[in-house]
Parts: structure tokens; C-alpha cells; sequence
């Protein structure tokens, strides 16, 4: 069973290098127990042969996008996974008694929801790295429709082609949302080109550049030692969702 890291919530809730107050502390766990009860853990996942071409376009499960950053985060893939994961409609439940009862819990539960789905994400990342290792393969980072520019559309493919309501009981509302919302869907390159020991490398140097700066991460923070808060940083800075919660 994976952990949610509590500093990663306290990180969501606005607590950046700062210790939140005991009361916090407190609400945070009891939240977390509470959500550790309810989560329904469910992932699926096929993997398609992918082509990159120009311009800018990637071929995979009988698809044709058009997406730059796309095509940078795949280039030199040979495969790539079409992944999905939720942890349950008991979240969003928790969410919405919150909304009724106390915006602070309700503040806390969404932070709390954000942290578990990555840290259950993450883990099943860690499964399957494991898994293309023995065949020398190495992964890609993640990438999901709606960030760079990469289409929110294709979350209507990710559905069709992993049968979401069947697999994960993940559905789309009109405007393409997921339901439960903790839920994910990504493309994950395999590939055996890597010249970087890790996706976080790979992250911080070629996918996720400062836009603004057209700078690498590493670049941008002066050394080639780049912690993972920094690779954060630089995601969200270079990401277009600008009316995201968690924003820095």
C-alpha cells in the first residue's frame, strides 16, 4: 500500500517551507485516514507502438495528434503506454460533505486527494519502470491531454480505447472532466535511447523547458543538481492550465 507524503500536502494547502500550525497537522491526518478508507484503487493500461514525424505529430492506437510537447516528451520511443488510474468516487464524496459542513475540510480533503492519486500513480509508475527494465527499456515521464498542448479532446480516446467506464469507472462530464476527479490518464514512452539515468532528468532537461525563458530547468536554478521541488516548479511554470489550484 502506498503512503501519501504529508509534506506534499501541506505543500497543496499553500505551506511552502513553512511548518503548518498542529491544528493543520492534525486536520490533515484525520483527513487522510478518512480518505485511506474510502479509496477504490483501479488502473488499466495498453501499450501501442508509437511513430513520431513531422511536424509535430505522433501516430499511436490508430491515433493522429498534433502536439509539440507531445512529440518531444515520445521521441526516440518505439512504444508507448496509454495509462489511466483513479482512487475512487469516496474522495470526491468526502470533497462535496466538506463543501456542505467546513471549507477548511473540504479545502484540506482536495489537497489530500491531489496527494493520493499521485503517490498511487507514482507507485504503479515504479511497477512498470521495474517491469521495462528487464527488457531494456527505459520510461518516459508521464504526460497527460491538458497539459502543454496537448489536446484535452484525447481524453474522449483515452475512454474508447481504455474502456474507462469498464476498466476504472472513470467517465467524462461535457466538458471533460474526470469522474471520480482524483483520476489520471497519460502517455508513457518506452524507450531505449535514453541518454538520462532518470525520467526526472529527462523532465527537467528536454520535456518541461521555461517557456518563458528558454531555459531547462536546470538551467534556470544554475547547476546540474535539480531537486525534485525545483522539477515541480519548472512543470508548473511551463504548464498552460493557469487556472489550476496548485499553480506555483
Amino acid at each position: 500500500m502506498f503512503t501519501p507524503r504529508l509534506e506534499e500536502i501541506y505543500r497543496y494547502l499553500g505551506f511552502r517551507g513553512a511548518d503548518p500550525p498542529e491544528e493543520i497537522k492534525h486536520r490533515v491526518k484525520d483527513c487522510v485516514a478518512r480518505m485511506l478508507e474510502t479509496i477504490t484503487l483501479r488502473t488499466t493500461r495498453r501499450k501501442f507502438p508509437v511513430v513520431v514525424t513531422d511536424p509535430d505529430t505522433v501516430h499511436i492506437a490508430g491515433l493522429t495528434i498534433r502536439s509539440k510537447d507531445l512529440c518531444r516528451n515520445l521521441a526516440g520511443c518505439d512504444e508507448a503506454y496509454m495509462f489511466a488510474a483513479t482512487v475512487g468516487i469516496g474522495i470526491d464524496r468526502l470533497i462535496k460533505r466538506g463543501e456542505v459542513s467546513n471549507m477548511a475540510d473540504a479545502l484540506i480533503c482536495q489537497a489530500a486527494g491531489a496527494e493520493l492519486i499521485e503517490s498511487y500513480v507514482t507507485e504503479l509508475n515504479g511497477d512498470l519502470r521495474a517491469r521495462e527494465r528487464e527488457r531494456g527499456y527505459k520510461l518516459r515521464p508521464r504526460f497527460s491531454p491538458g497539459y502543454g498542448d496537448l489536446p484535452i479532446a484525447l481524453q474522449k480516446d483515452f475512454s474508447r480505447i481504455l474502456s474507462l467506464p469498464r476498466t476504472c469507472g472513470i467517465t467524462l462530464t461535457d466538458t471533460l472532466l474526470m469522474v471520480p476527479s482524483k483520476s489520471v490518464t497519460a502517455f508513457i514512452g518506452c524507450t531505449r535511447e535514453s541518454g538520462y539515468e532518470n525520467e526526472g532528468d529527462y523532465l527537467a532537461a528536454v520535456v518541461n523547458p521555461l517557456t518563458a525563458t528558454g531555459k531547462s530547468a536546470k538551467e534556470a536554478v544554475g547547476g546540474d543538481a535539480v531537486s525534485e521541488e525545483d522539477e515541480r516548479t519548472a512543470k508548473c511554470r511551463s504548464c498552460n492550465k493557469y487556472d489550476c489550484e496548485y499553480r506555483k
